[in-house]
């Protein structure tokens, strides 16, 4: 019963805090993200997990030559492989990340990016400090999946959780990735 209640009261704290992250992200994002971006770099904590995965899944969408993708962590303390929960689940999806090192995000050229996704508000806060002159360009990942889930602005870290929830991770970052992919790709219209 006891553990019911903890995960019950981690759940809440996490779904309020997400709440709360949207409000003020939506308060402070730029409304203008560039148009069509050429050069996309994903971020999160430790680039295990979550931008890797990004990066890769976007990579299966575009022809090399087309797209400049990459991911950085902004807390990479050493290069490390993803964790096997998140190569097995990549694996079942399709991904090779057995190659991946993760790379700090002074290993990333952040200058030349025309747009930075971000897992979490505080990833975004981070970069918007780091980088004022790139506001335009910085983003939260989660902003262009489809409603409603974009009403939340953080995809969660499944690092050291379960298959599961990696499942459910890498998920909603295919559901965002795509529609980003769609407007790189060129249709004219822009980022909406």
């Amino acid at each position: 019963m006891i553990h019911k209640l903890k995960a019950l009261l981690h759940w809440g704290n996490r779904l309020l805090r997400n709440l709360a992250d949207s409000v003020r992200y939506r308060l402070r994002a730029d409304r203008c993200p560039p148009a069509s971006p050429r050069n996309v770099v994903f971020v999160c904590k430790g680039n295990v997990c979550r931008s890797a995965y990004a990066e890769y899944f976007m990579r299966t969408l575009s022809s090399p030559d087309s797209l400049n993708v990459a991911s950085c962590g902004l807390d990479v303390r050493r290069s490390d492989a993803a964790p096997p929960e998140a190569r097995r689940v990549a694996a079942r999806k399709g991904l090779d990340l057995d190659g991946h090192r993760s790379k700090s995000y002074e290993a990333c050229d952040l200058g030349q990016a025309d747009l930075i996704l971000a897992m979490e508000f505080w990833q975004y806060r981070m970069l918007a400090e780091m980088l004022p002159h790139k506001q335009q360009s910085i983003r939260l990942l989660r902003e262009y999946a489809p409603f409603p889930e974009n009403l939340l602005c953080n995809i969660s870290d499944p690092f050291g959780r379960s298959e599961s929830t990696f499942e459910r991770c890498f998920a909603q970052i295919e559901r965002a990735v795509v529609p980003i992919f769609r407007e790189c790709a060129g249709n004219g219209r822009g980022m909406q």
